[in-house]
């Protein structure tokens, strides 16, 4: 890749944020509410975790850890 077509890429990535964001902004409430249930649906049938708390008790989990060992 040159310079030129780095510009490019980039320019065709920033067309496609304007385009999202303008679909975003014309949806109403209902609309999006119903799109991020139907992607928590999926986050569930992928076995994802979509609870936060678990996240940030096994982050805070880790720093402790980590403090132990320097002696923080």
């Amino acid at each position: 890749m040159n310079t030129d077509d780095i510009r490019a890429y980039k320019k065709r990535w920033e067309m496609v944020v304007e385009v999202e964001q303008a679909e975003l902004a014309a949806m109403s409430p209902p609309e999006k509410f119903r799109d991020l249930a139907m992607l928590m649906g999926v986050a569930r049938a992928l076995d994802s975790s979509t609870d936060a708390d678990k996240d940030v008790e096994q982050v805070r989990r880790r720093w402790t850890l980590l403090a132990e060992r320097l002696g923080v």
